[in-house]
């Protein structure tokens, strides 16, 4: 057998070669789906392709060649072993081949997709499944808000809402909707949502789904102290409350989407709550606003319809028709930042991490 330091090198030398391809073809596949070279995409992939059959070739003759433990070499059985070792966890890695091949497939051949699905066309009627989800749903929401039928003197006078527990299907489409146009726009940082009138937070819990930071903004200093402790409970570490007014919170630009569903019972101070926010937001922060804003002409403040109840602000009709077209090219996959990250580094991260930002996933 040849010694294990040559097949080593070897391995280790074909591992490079099949990283740089990685690498290149994620730098090609980061770029909107339309501004994409078709050509340049076919060539680098069918690099990774034969990189990747080399690598795995060489590991198939390395683990059928080690496997026999009277097997002897130059370099003794101890670097045998190691040479096994070594194949054996690469051979782990290269298994993930079929879902990254399907993976990159779908980007090379991108399909659009609307923000909300056709209620006609999906409109099957609701099974066991669904009527235990919302069970559970209205549960969670009466445990994070237990004084739901009453408010303190101080918000009453502040005109303020109890929370109004928007059925989560319709908040999970707008959110959803949400995450693809931030996708769509390519933001360089973690993405962060804002729920004004968070109440108990149920609706911060659930956006943790598609954003990596979410908070709610809540009045009332008990539903804040019982909202948090359920997040803590529930471990949800991306999910935080924050007891304050709306009107003097001052932090709205930190949020790349902000969800309100009248926290306020005057017409007339929600008109005013949404001139604070769009004057304090950046451009292309998405607005999910269930039942659609109330001041009249907002597309004079910069603020633009998107679909359904979900609009971007800072931009011109154009602008927006354009991100919504971007926006269907995203990927449907959902990252679900709730549940833990895989700690283990992996060859094909530089894939699945732009993958990812396309709205795509294993």
């Amino acid at each position: 057998m040849q010694h294990p330091k040559k097949r080593f090198a070897k391995m280790d030398r074909l591992e490079r070669v099949l990283v740089d391809d990685i690498k290149s073809m994620a730098r090609l596949l980061d770029a909107p789906a339309r501004a994409r070279n078709p050509s340049k995409l076919s060539r680098s992939w069918r690099a990774v392709v034969v990189s990747h059959s080399a690598l795995r070739t060489l590991v198939k003759d390395i683990l059928r060649d080690t496997s026999d433990p009277r097997v002897v070499s130059p370099g003794g059985r101890r670097a045998i072993r190691d040479l096994n070792s070594a194949a054996k966890d690469m051979k782990n890695q290269l298994r993930e081949w079929a879902g990254i091949n399907r993976l990159i497939e779908e980007q090379m051949h991108p399909e659009a997709r609307p923000l909300f699905a056709d209620p006609i066309v999906t409109g099957a009627a609701p099974d066991v499944m669904d009527h235990i989800s919302a069970l559970f749903i209205d549960a969670l929401h009466k445990v994070a808000n237990p004084q739901e039928f009453t408010q303190s003197p101080e918000a009453e006078d502040a005109g303020l809402h109890r929370d109004i527990p928007l059925p989560m299907a319709q908040f999970s489409a707008m959110l959803w909707a949400a995450y693809r146009l931030c996708l769509a726009q390519r933001k360089p940082h973690a993405l962060r949502f804002l729920d004004v009138g968070s109440g108990g937070g149920t609706k911060v819990l659930a956006a943790q789904t598609c954003f990596e930071t979410c908070h709610g903004l809540e009045y009332e200093e008990g539903t804040v102290a019982f909202g948090t402790k359920l997040l803590e409970t529930l471990g949800a570490q991306a999910c935080s409350l924050i007891q304050g007014d709306a009107f003097s919170y001052s932090d709205y630009a930190s949020y790349d989407a902000i969800y309100f569903y009248r926290p306020l019972k005057s017409t007339e101070h929600m008109i005013d709550l949404e001139a604070r926010i769009f004057a304090q937001v950046d451009p292309g922060t998405i607005l999910m606003v269930p039942g659609g804003l109330l001041t009249p002409e907002h597309e004079e403040a910069g603020v633009q319809h998107v679909s359904g109840h979900v609009y971007v602000t800072g931009m011109d009709e154009t602008e927006a028709q354009a991100l919504h077209a971007a926006a269907r090219d995203i990927g449907t996959a959902i990252p679900d930042y709730s549940r833990q990250p895989l700690s283990e580094p992996s060859l094909w991260d530089p894939l699945l991490e732009v993958s990812r930002r396309n709205g795509h996933s294993v």
